[in-house]
């Protein structure tokens, strides 16, 4: 579901958190503003906004490796797959050829991993680029719907060493209604084998994330407006959270050591969208930060060795 966009201004901004967080905790996110796109970082309260490169309109997914301060992420429309450091220096594409919508990428012990929702693969790379892969060829290969894709998001279990991905399709060949809009959840192991189809036409999955201490899988459903999490097997499915008629939730990151899940939607004001949070169970729902565009991807990310402000030179947007 594409999003239209105003004008690039800031507005509408809520502080409701309290928590005092560290601050080697932080959320990096894609910012799709009009006709410009910001990779930034935020404080995971809603304070300090930081712009760290303008992108363009094309940027999507975004994957961050702290341990040697690097941010990843996908370009659709420059059809590449660049990284940065923190401090927002160093641009340098790494994957530059037969990519055509590379919707998403995340990463995962020294690799750095992608989906092309128009080619219809998921690939792989060491984080330089060299070495590429496409480890699953056909990613809608088990599916019997309609017109299937991709549906272009990623998420690694770090512990089972499980690749996630979602894809789209529709149960009728008109794709008239947004009933007839379904997706799947399906996982394989990091180098594509063993497929399976965890869940399957419940809603229409976009963004995922993987809690793989309590063993659940969460996800963002923009078409019915919720956001849901089950067991790693798929049963148990659950609505976490209604986010109201056309909302679009989109982007989605987990917090597991202070219990949180981030999730973006729209928000009062018309092309403007809020960041909000809630407990890992649903409980405590709140809005973040308004007035942003549209958050394609968000990573919350921890930093055990490195601070994301060492070297600083990026702006900051009060």
């Amino acid at each position: 579901m594409m999003k239209t966009f105003a004008i690039p201004v800031l507005v509408s901004i809520l502080f409701v958190a309290q928590t005092v967080y560290a601050d080697h905790e932080r959320l990096f996110f894609v910012n799709i503003v009009s006709a410009d796109g910001f990779i930034e970082r935020l404080n995971p309260n809603g304070a300090e906004l930081k712009s760290l490169l303008s992108t363009g309109d094309g940027a999507r997914g975004i994957a961050v490796d702290p341990v040697n301060g690097e941010i990843f992420w996908s370009d659709v429309k420059r059809r590449v797959i660049s990284k940065i450091n923190f401090n927002g220096k160093n641009q340098k594409d790494i994957v530059t050829t037969k990519l055509d919508f590379p919707a998403d990428v995340d990463i995962e012990n020294g690799k750095i991993y992608w989906s092309d929702q128009s080619k219809n693969q998921i690939g792989r790379a060491n984080l330089d680029g060299t070495n590429r892969v496409f480890i699953v060829p056909l990613p809608c290969s088990l599916n019997v719907g309609f017109f299937c894709t991709a549906g272009g998001n990623l998420a690694i279990d770090s512990v089972k060493k499980k690749l996630y991905w979602t894809t789209a399709y529709c149960s009728d060949n008109s794709c008239s209604t947004p009933s007839s809009y379904l997706g799947d959840i399906v996982r394989s192991g990091l180098d594509g084998s063993n497929i399976k189809i965890v869940v399957t036409a419940v809603g229409r999955p976009s963004s995922i994330q993987i809690d793989p201490v309590e063993k659940k899988i969460y996800w963002t459903d923009y078409v019915n407006d919720v956001v849901r999490r089950c067991n790693l097997d798929g049963t148990e499915v659950e609505d976490l959270f209604a986010v109201g008629k056309n909302n679009n939730p989109n982007s989605l990151a987990l917090d597991l050591k202070n219990g949180y899940v981030y999730w973006d939607q729209d928000g009062d004001i018309p092309n403007r969208s809020c960041l909000k949070r809630m407990r890992l169970n649903g409980k405590d729902p709140e809005t973040i930060r308004c007035g942003f565009g549209n958050l394609a991807d968000i990573e919350f990310v921890q930093f055990h060795n490195q601070r994301p402000d060492d070297s600083e030179q990026a702006d900051t947007i009060h």
